[in-house]
């Protein structure tokens, strides 16, 4: 069995393991972790680290957004829009910051907004029948 990395949506804690905890240890949250590369994690813990190239977001977030009450929006045109402002941010910034939120430039503020960000408290899907994160990458399950 092969140990991945994973972060916590909510609170950007990293796990290193062959699969995420169902809780996590920092915020407590449900079901929190996405997939990501042993690059994006290095980046969380050394933020001046170089950024490479990123593995597939697509298959990371689907993965995520399994079995979740939400899901990735079904517009396919939109959600590789905003993969592509992903990708770029990612490229720009090293990180995968929302591509519809803009950057404070303090480190610590910022990492709320790398995608998937804790868009299940946000007015946009928090309390709505057809809540979506800020951008609409995801979108609440029907």
């Amino acid at each position: 069995m092969k140990k991945r990395y994973w972060r916590c949506f909510v609170c950007n804690d990293i796990h290193y393991g062959v699969a995420p905890p169902e809780l996590c240890p920092t915020c407590k949250v449900l079901n929190a972790y996405v997939e990501i590369s042993a690059e994006e994690a290095r980046r969380f813990l050394e933020p001046s680290a170089a950024a490479p190239a990123p593995p597939d977001f697509r298959t990371a977030i689907e993965s995520f957004a399994a079995g979740q009450v939400f899901q990735v929006n079904p517009d396919r045109e939109k959600v590789d829009l905003l993969l592509k402002g992903i990708a770029e941010n990612e490229s720009n910034h090293g990180l995968k910051f929302c591509p519809c939120r803009l950057r404070t430039k303090d480190w610590a503020e910022d990492q709320r907004l790398v995608c998937p960000c804790n868009f299940t408290i946000h007015e946009t899907y928090k309390g709505v029948a057809d809540g979506e994160c800020w951008c609409g990458l995801f979108v609440r399950r029907k």
